[in-house]
């Protein structure tokens, strides 16, 4: 049986950022998707807003693309700071944490 008495803050955080970023492109590409499905509406529905929404919902989905994952990463990694410092505590009290690995073979 091993054992973790300590985990890698900076490195806790940086996996988290990176999968931050990753669910941020995942929901981001949902969003521009649906941003474009607006303007894809507000170009049929015509009418005197279409150019304000076409705007807006070309706006949306490039943030969405770009900001989102930039968003989400930069929270993500701020976080696996935060849990890794408070993780490393509990770990110190509790005396560590179990693991059971076995050799693939």
């Amino acid at each position: 049986m091993q054992r973790i008495t300590k985990v890698g803050v900076v490195s806790l955080a940086k996996i988290m950022g990176m999968t931050g970023v990753l669910m941020g492109l995942v929901i981001g590409v949902i969003y521009a998707l649906l941003c474009v499905v607006m303007v894809i509406f507000a170009i049929v529905q015509g009418g005197s807003n279409a150019g304000g929404a076409v705007g807006a919902g070309i706006l949306g989905a490039i943030f969405a693309v770009i900001g989102m994952p930039i968003g989400y990463g930069l929270f993500s990694f701020v976080v696996g700071l935060i849990y890794g410092l408070i993780l490393n505590l509990v770990l110190g009290m509790a005396g560590g944490l179990e693991l059971t690995i076995e050799d693939k073979s």
